[in-house]
């Protein structure tokens, strides 16, 4: 994960530069270069370049800045044993490594670099000041104590920031269902005003004119005849409209339903599952057009859907044993362009097989990405 760099972060880093060139000319004032004088230049020179190449460089460097730090505490450990005045450098040192470390890491190494600083402070003062010791003891397990509580306050606040942005993002999606839901139910108000009442009122009157003692004309009758299906596909229409989540309660249960009113007989492969409601309509609509086909043109004796739950997918076939027809003859109409068309602009396919005198086969395939929606 990438660690940015505040200003903050700058200062301490400056700091510590500048502590480590200030303890490096106090220790050479009062020591040469030369035996552990050359150890303390190397171990140095080992926690400045370390240091160095962590904090410069390619910002967002998570993995650099984070073994760059740690290897630089890894060369000052024993560099303040050796020379207690390089001590100083903690603060800074102390502040960098919770800058890339969380956590028991982060309190195992403080305790480390405590521990460091008081053994070198023990160790220039023969024993003989233990308060020269304890005092620096005590004040980092006072500041390591400080920088747990403050990671724990802000992991918190991490937390509490995830869960405002994850309750607004539901909210705003109830939002879009609500009004989304709201639409659907104007619509439904406004056809059942007009398109239903009116479809009412014609067929009424085809009903009147059959109660003549000469009865209706055949022409009458399919006209009657449709516009009773037109009716009541309509009014199934606006209550999928008026509540979707009914409609789309069981994609089998509707499947079975046209399949029965179409005497067609019917199959499940597959454990059934909810599916999305767009793919839900979409299939019944195919399933529709294909059942009304074959009874129109077919003249089938035998007609029978299938429901497949595939894994990701889920597909209907509608076949029949009826007089089938050349393709791109009369079975490439409005009604198979409309079929083709809802499969494709969901993501899916829909393939016809058929001859003359050999039936027809209408099968839809179609994804179901939001596995969880309603179906």
């Amino acid at each position: 994960m990438p660690v940015r760099r505040s200003g903050v972060d700058r200062a301490v880093d400056l700091g510590f530069a500048v502590l480590l060139l200030v303890c490096g000319l106090r220790y050479f004032s009062r020591h040469e270069l030369a035996g552990e004088g050359i150890l303390v230049l190397l171990l140095a020179i080992g926690t400045g370049a370390s240091y160095a190449a962590a904090v410069l460089g390619r910002p967002g460097g998570g993995l650099r800045q984070t073994v760059g730090l740690l290897l630089a505490t890894g060369f000052w450990l024993p560099l303040t044993i050796i020379a207690p005045s390089f001590g100083w450098c903690a603060f800074a040192l102390f502040v960098a490594v919770h800058r890339v470390l969380r956590g028991r890491a982060a309190l195992w190494l403080s305790a480390v670099i405590v521990i460091a600083v008081s053994l070198g402070l023990l160790i220039m003062s023969n024993g003989q000041d233990p308060g020269l010791v304890l005092g620096p003891f005590f004040g980092g397990l006072v500041l390591a104590s400080a920088y747990a509580a403050l990671d724990r306050a802000l992991s918190e606040q991490r937390r509490l920031n995830r869960e405002l942005l994850e309750a607004r993002e539901r909210l705003a999606r109830s939002e879009r269902e609500a009004g989304a839901l709201a639409e659907r139910g104007r619509v439904a108000s406004e056809l059942h005003d007009t398109v239903v009442q009116r479809t009412a009122s014609a067929l009424l009157l085809l009903e009147t004119d059959g109660l003549r003692p000469e009865g209706s004309s055949s022409s009458v009758e399919e006209a009657r005849e449709t516009l009773r299906e037109a009716l009541v596909e309509t009014r199934q229409l606006l209550h999928g409209l008026a509540d979707p989540r009914e409609t789309a309660a069981s994609l089998t249960s509707a499947l079975s339903a046209q399949a029965n009113s179409s005497g067609a007989g019917f199959e499940v492969v597959g454990d059934e599952r909810p599916v999305p409601e767009a793919v839900a309509h979409a299939l019944q609509r195919i399933v529709q057009e294909a059942l009304i086909n074959g009874r129109k043109h077919a003249a089938a004796a035998t007609v029978r859907v299938t429901l497949t739950y595939f894994a990701g997918e889920v597909g209907v076939d509608v076949s029949d044993d009826g007089r089938g027809f050349e393709s791109g003859g009369d079975g490439d109409g409005f009604g198979l362009r409309a079929m083709t068309w809802r499969a494709e602009s969901l993501g899916g396919t829909l393939t016809i097989e058929s001859g003359p005198g050999q039936g027809t086969v209408v099968a839809a395939i179609l994804p179901t990405p939001d596995e969880g929606a309603p179906s």
